[in-house]
Parts: structure tokens; sequence; C-alpha cells
């Protein structure tokens, strides 16, 4: 799978088999557990899913660790049964705080709408540190594509959380 995917959103059928990843079509046929970089949460999300595959019961936010191209991610994860053979996975990027109090500031402005010639204003800064600051999160939080930044600005705890959180 790719690292740049904040959101992913698996099919899988009553034995726990992936049958659609409609990003990732080469995960068809395995078990998402088998993912996971920490045996526990290996451990923790099949026995989610035996118990949404199995028994039919949704489990919400069951946290994990993703093992993507050698690297761990972690993830909250959210397993819906729907009809009777399948379960709807939907998987969000946990991002932690990794970013300094300017880049914080950045994200919230950046998850606001804001551009980065008003971001430089209203912080006082060169639209050159503007442009620094949001490639150094982007490298920080592995994420390519502008939804990735907007989820960490979500979940980040702090200024950049509650200025993203106004806005929405």
């Amino acid at each position: 799978m790719a690292v740049e995917s904040p959101y992913i959103v698996l099919v899988v059928d009553r034995q726990g088999r992936v049958i659609h990843n409609p990003h990732h079509p080469d995960t068809c046929g395995e078990q998402p557990w088998d993912w996971c970089w920490k045996a526990e949460d290996r451990t923790r999300w099949r026995e989610a899913f035996v118990e949404a595959c199995m028994f039919r019961r949704p489990q919400p936010d069951v946290p994990i660790s993703l093992r993507l191209e050698d690297r761990l991610f972690e993830y909250r994860s959210w397993l819906e049964p729907t009809g009777e053979e399948l379960v709807v996975c939907r998987l969000v990027r946990a991002f932690r705080q990794i970013l300094t109090e300017q880049e914080r500031a950045v994200l919230s402005l950046v998850a606001g709408g804001a551009a980065n010639s008003e971001i430089a204003k209203t912080l006082d800064i060169k639209p050159a540190t503007v442009r620094s600051h949001i490639a150094a999160m982007r490298r920080k939080l592995h994420v390519r594509r502008p939804e990735g930044l907007l989820l960490a600005a979500l979940q980040l705890d702090g200024p950049a959380a509650a200025g993203a959180a106004d806005r929405a």
C-alpha cells in the first residue's frame, strides 16, 4: 500500500480477506491484520475483524500500527458489517505531535483555507518560509496530497486542531 494514503477504505469478506481496495487492488485476498507492525496490534485487529465478520458487530475506533513500505504508520480503524457477508473497514491516519509550534500555526491556517501570502502576512513571515514549513510538514507527516495535511490538522492536539475545528 502507498504511504501517502491518509484515508483507506477496504471491503472484507466474512473470512477476513480483502475483496476490494480501490486504491490498492494488489491487496485483494490478503488479511488486513497481517499488515500490522506490532504483534499486539495484529492480535487486536484480528479479534476486531472476527467480531465484525463472524458475529456482525461493529468495531468502532480500533487503533493500529501498519507496516507500509517498511515504515510504521498509526491508523484508527472502524469496521462496519454490511449485509450478510461483507465488512467495510475505514482507516484514517493518526498523526502524532511532531511539528514545531510555527509549523502547527501554518498548518492551522492551511486547514482554514488561507493562501500562502495570507499565512505569511498573518504570521509575519516570508512566503518562502511558509512554503518551507509546508514542505517540512509533508515530509514529517509522510503525506503528499493536500487532504493528508487537512487530516493532520484535525487530529493534532493544540492550536492546529482547535483552529481547524473552529473552521470546519
